[in-house]
């Protein structure tokens, strides 16, 4: 499908107006290319004939296939632009639309070429003169003076001071790294000590309850409907606290 550049239309404000979708039309061309373009033509009144033209900068640049259609309600007419070899690479003119057989007549600006942008130029003046890095002038570099290392005292007072301090922090860092491990032991016991104990009370469940089968009928302990539901929801309970926690592990 072929590009469409303008919508041209007519007899919508009054008969044989003339409006223009686009105020201005570009069509980028080199000298030496050719493209294939159409203009839509909508009418919202009765059927006519109308005219397409060109100024006389874009006459032998632009031809219209058909230059006279009758349109009904749409039509497109496909036109060729063109640029000779040596030709100019920018030219401005204008295409027309003539209505209401010479009565109206409309035209909408039309570039055909393209504008190549020039490098930026500078004036011969010293101030845009290019300076070469061997130009500049050469600033020596600062030089910082280098600090000494600081000796450790050789009095017999600074050295035991010295000494002092260091066993001090010797002593400091051995016993908060053992404080922390200690601490760290005593948060593993508190987190298994609950798993401990519901693995206590479901050994012990499990025991009473064989031990209520396994017992002669004259030692046997009678169980009401109470504590049997308190003992099976003990059972549930530390039983599946078990689980969960072989699952965390794992």
């Amino acid at each position: 499908m072929q590009q469409i550049l303008q919508n041209v239309i007519i007899n919508r404000q009054e008969i044989n107006s003339i409006e223009f979708e686009n105020e201005n039309v570009e069509i980028p061309l080199y000298p030496g290319g050719e493209l294939t373009f159409e203009i839509l033509i909508t009418n919202h009144g009765s059927p006519t004939h109308i005219h397409l033209s060109v100024s006389e900068e874009l006459k032998g640049q632009i031809t219209f296939l058909r230059d006279n259609p009758y349109v009904l309600q749409k039509e497109y007419i496909s036109a060729v632009a063109r640029i000779p070899q040596e030709g100019r690479v920018l030219t401005k003119g204008q295409i027309y639309i003539t209505a209401g057989y010479g009565s109206r007549k409309r035209g909408f600006p039309v570039q055909l070429g393209k504008v190549e942008s020039k490098p930026e130029e500078y004036p011969d003046d010293e101030a845009y003169k290019r300076v070469e890095p061997e130009d500049l002038p050469q600033k020596p570099l600062p030089v910082h003076p280098i600090k000494k290392a600081s000796r450790i005292p050789t009095g017999s007072k600074n050295g035991l001071n010295w000494l002092s301090s260091s066993a001090f922090k010797g002593f400091t860092g051995g016993f908060l790294t053992s404080r922390r491990k200690i601490t760290q032991g005593n948060t593993g016991k508190n987190e298994r000590l609950p798993l401990t104990i519901a693995f206590g009370g479901f050994l012990l469940l499990v025991f009473l309850f064989f031990l209520y089968f396994i017992l002669p009928e004259n030692l046997q302990f009678e169980v009401s409907f109470p504590q049997a539901l308190l003992f099976s929801i003990l059972f549930v309970t530390c039983l599946l606290y078990i689980l969960l926690k072989i699952v965390e592990e794992d």
